[in-house]
């Protein structure tokens, strides 16, 4: 399998590759158009602005609409146009050429132009808008350079060479749409959740239709789609898709179980079982118990911007975080979390990112005794009458720790830590909250730079190129989350910082390799996030879906099917 990480040399050595239109490839040859797609969500989404998303569930919802001039091609992994037609690459890989999609419209009729890329390119780039695409537009501290060649072809020019150049994915919004809210200050008030649907306009392959917040989101068919089979049928095949928002994992299985959607991943060892004795008793559907290692990452993360200056000044310990790593019990997080079914993960480096993953790190194993060994040392030796850890004034070890409710795994994996902190007399206060109040805990600090939470346990998607998780590990990234802003960074922030740079700005594989091995083991030594358990791929499917991979070909990466505009209903 070919890993994104060659993509760089590969062009290097390229030069050139020309697409002049999207054409997607289906499963079969005898596919059939109409029908509606049903999938879910756990959460509604924060927002349909492109510029300030930062949760999963609003960019997928605005990744059905708008698209970006590249993406992953589902069956290779490599790099292909999307809104752009071709590629040139020129001045040893430091520039990029990029020939849009000619004849390409908005959905409101507009023209889509070079403007609106480089109008694009501006505001992501823009610290003001503070957009989470924002670590691609600046390399080192040196901004790349959009340029607008002619209507329909844009330059980028990079200060150095940068390995995942090509991957251009961030989204791109109608100019004619932004610009004005953009001069006014107020772009990132645009196209907020209570935003009427007709008034989205989108290029991508799907419109949202309607959203009923807490209920559902409806989309259709984009009726002037740039994309086509291999044969030259329109796609997207479906008439549209639904996703419903169900709040928890166990109402997915239900609505799943109940014949009422498509598709369902299965969290744990009980819900592949449920889902298995439903096919034996009459549903129609499929489910692939470990079909695949997933990209996904599961951390808790100590807030060092607290309000509560003494738990801000604890949480900077690596001592502290070195005990909490020690309390961490993986083998009982993959046991009773997930039923067997995923492994603990020691890395920053996604497991399924084998090119990149370093395997001999530094482990915290569970062990209670190291972990009060450690706290010993920073000053809580003793228990009071109710039998809490207290520091040499007597104040107890105490704080708050929360995840996100209805992600089932996630709220299990908290319990078992939070009873394992509990034994050993720390105070922990642990309850799941909701998803969006969680992420503003985590990304929102007010005007002094301070943030509500403790401690929260959350997850990235993770994925095969180190270089886009930069927003988390550079020092200004917008998901520096232990530290937000980098604030009084402490040294090996710093190093961290550099060799995520030096891994992200070259194309010799090897110098790559060195700089992430690295970076894992300063991860590894001081913990600014301490990793769990990363979850197996059980993917279920109803029977009633075509244009599915075959299932030996299904995988975390693309999942049940290649590309949703080849999807139907049998």
């Amino acid at each position: 399998m070919k890993r994104i990480a060659l993509v760089g040399i590969s062009l290097a050595l390229m030069g050139f590759a020309a697409a002049q239109e999207k054409v997607v490839k289906p499963t079969t040859a005898t596919p059939k158009t109409g029908g509606t797609y049903r999938n879910s969500f756990l959460g509604d989404p924060k927002t349909f602005n492109p510029f300030v998303t930062k949760d999963n569930t609003s960019t997928t919802v605005i990744g059905a609409f708008l698209s970006g001039l590249m993406q992953y091609d589902p069956y290779t992994q490599e790099v292909i146009p999307d809104l752009a037609a071709s590629y040139k690459i020129e001045n040893g890989g430091r520039r990029i050429i990029f020939n849009l999609r000619k004849g390409v419209k908005w959905s409101d009729g507009k023209p889509f132009t070079a403007d609106d890329v480089i109008f694009s390119a501006q505001v992501h780039a823009d610290p003001k808008v503070n957009s989470n695409n924002i670590s691609s537009f600046n390399i080192n501290g040196k901004a790349v350079k959009w340029t607008k060649v002619d209507a329909d072809t844009v330059r980028a020019d990079f200060p150095t060479v940068y390995a995942p150049a090509l991957l251009q994915a961030w989204p791109i919004a109608p100019r004619h749409i932004f610009e004005p809210a953009y001069k006014a200050g107020k772009v990132t008030e645009l196209w907020g959740v209570g935003t009427d649907p007709k008034d989205l306009v989108g290029v991508g392959p799907f419109l949202l239709s309607r959203y009923v917040k807490g209920e559902r989101l409806e989309f259709t068919a984009n009726p002037n789609t740039y994309v086509k089979d291999d044969k030259g049928r329109k796609a997207p095949y479906l008439r549209g898709y639904t996703t419903q928002i169900l709040g928890d994992q166990n109402a997915q299985l239900a609505k799943f179980l109940a014949g009422d959607l498509d598709a369902f991943n299965a969290a744990n060892a009980d819900q592949v079982a449920s889902v298995l004795a439903k096919t034996k008793s009459g549903l129609n559907a499929t489910i692939l118990p470990n079909a695949d290692t997933t990209f996904g990452t599961e951390f808790i993360v100590f807030n060092w911007n607290n309000k509560d200056a003494a738990k801000a000044k604890l949480f900077r310990q690596t001592k502290f975080r070195q005990a909490m790593a020690h309390l961490v019990n993986k083998k009982d997080m993959v046991e009773i979390a997930m039923g067997g079914l995923g492994q603990p993960q020691w890395s920053p480096v996604s497991l399924g990112a084998k090119q990149f993953i370093k395997s001999n790190v530094k482990k915290y194993e569970y062990n209670t005794a190291q972990a009060l060994k450690l706290l010993g040392e920073l000053g809580y030796r003793k228990k009071n009458a109710q039998g809490i850890l207290v520091d040499a004034q007597g104040k107890p070890l105490s704080f708050t720790f929360v995840t996100n409710q209805g992600n089932i795994v996630r709220e299990k994996i908290a319990q078992i830590f939070a009873e394992d902190l509990k034994k050993v007399g720390i105070d922990v206060r642990y309850r799941p909250i909701d998803f969006n109040e969680m992420v503003r805990q985590l990304t929102t600090p007010d005007d002094k730079g301070l943030r509500d939470f403790d401690a929260i346990l959350i997850g990235l998607t993770g994925g095969v190129e180190p270089a886009f998780s930069r927003n988390t590990w550079e020092l200004n990234g917008t998901l520096h989350m232990w530290n937000l802003g980098g604030k009084n960074p402490e040294s090996w922030e710093v190093l961290i910082d550099k060799v995520v740079k030096e891994g992200a700005t070259t194309l010799d594989l090897k110098k790559r390799q060195a700089a992430y091995n690295k970076w894992q083991d300063l991860v590894a030594e001081h913990l600014p996030v301490i990793y769990t358990v990363s979850p197996a791929y059980n993917p279920a499917f109803n029977n009633r879906l075509g244009g599915l991979f075959d299932r030996k070909d299904i995988n975390n990466f693309a999942g049940i099917f290649p590309q949703l505009e080849t999807v139907f209903v049998q």
